[in-house]
């Protein structure tokens, strides 16, 4: 921001487009770029699929054919793009990381590699700055997002098992439903404008099962959606794709065969889910200004005015 004083003592503030636009085009923290993400000394076990993007765990890891950034190319850049992070200890066999197996891995522990193949090496994991610390940082993005105000509709279940989230807002839609509401739908139908980004936020402690149904989505895509799992646990039970990242600090997350479209934080991770190469890009500041910036243009405006009235004696 930059103030300027005119000979007549009126301030001209302008505003920098750091000010004008807090748009957060990812989920913030270490967490960005990773199709998986498990935080603490939370472990990931999986086996017989892949995940198309970067996965990174800041306990045990244990895989069994499997490819981890099989979306990405691995090259020789540090850090490489397709890249398993690994906090505790890596257990792998048959696979490799990078879709031409050209991946690195990134760990302070001697990994179990047989047929596991990750052409770029193993290398010392500085590419997360902190898992103890993420845990706490998602904990508190997740409970900062619960308390957000709905001002999307929910609706449905009343004559079927079709959910209906309906937003109307051009930035961020957000909708409340208890996880049973959730659990019992079969086809969740999501409608928002272009461009725009859905949050729904789960209340309850009750697990929360994504299991025989599909999602639908109008004007927004995958990329857009997040569902904010404060409490309880998640299963990915079955075929039903979230067509959204989920957030879930406190519980961990099971999963059958099928895929989902978005990234997985959490605390743990048991299952055999296809993670697609789908990152979250919609921005969930529903405040285009921080509240900082008002009260340094407040403070400002006041200044000005004793300035004029100094001038004025």
């Amino acid at each position: 921001m930059r103030v300027r004083v005119t000979r007549q003592g009126v301030i001209i503030v302008l505003v920098s487009s750091a000010f004008a636009s807090v748009a957060q085009a990812q989920i913030a923290g270490d967490a960005a770029g990773y199709n998986v993400f498990v935080f603490g000394n939370g472990t990931f076990t999986s086996e017989n699929t892949d995940t198309m993007g970067n996965l990174a765990a800041g306990g045990n890891v244990s895989l069994m054919n499997y490819s981890v950034a099989s979306g990405i190319n691995g090259t020789n850049d540090n850090p490489n793009p397709a890249r398993l992070v690994v906090g505790g200890t890596l257990t792998a066999q048959n696979g490799g990381v990078g879709a031409n197996e050209a991946g690195t891995i990134y760990t302070n522990s001697t990994p179990q590699l047989t047929s596991f193949t990750a052409g770029g090496g193993v290398a010392k994991q500085t590419v997360v700055s902190s898992f103890s610390a993420d845990q706490t940082l998602y904990t508190n993005l997740s409970a900062s997002l619960a308390s957000l105000a709905a001002n999307g509709t929910t609706s449905g279940l009343l004559a079927g098992d079709t959910l209906d989230f309906t937003g109307t807002s051009m930035g961020l839609n957000v909708f409340d439903v208890s996880g049973n509401t959730l659990s019992n739908s079969g086809t969740i139908n999501i409608s928002a404008p272009a461009g725009s980004t859905v949050l729904i936020n789960v209340t309850g402690s009750s697990a929360v099962n994504f299991q025989n149904g599909q999602v639908n989505e109008t004007g927004v895509t995958a990329a857009s959606v997040l569902y904010n799992i404060a409490s309880g646990s998640v299963d990915l039970v079955d075929s039903k794709d979230p067509e959204g990242s989920i957030l879930a600090p406190s519980a961990g997350v099971t999963g059958g065969y099928g895929a989902m479209h978005g990234q997985l934080i959490t605390d743990s991770y048991n299952g055999n889910t296809e993670f697609e190469a789908t990152l979250f890009t919609g921005n969930l500041t529903p405040v285009p200004i921080p509240g900082t910036a008002w009260l340094m243009l407040s403070g400002l405006a006041g200044w000005g005015a004793a300035l004029r009235q100094k001038r004025c004696k």
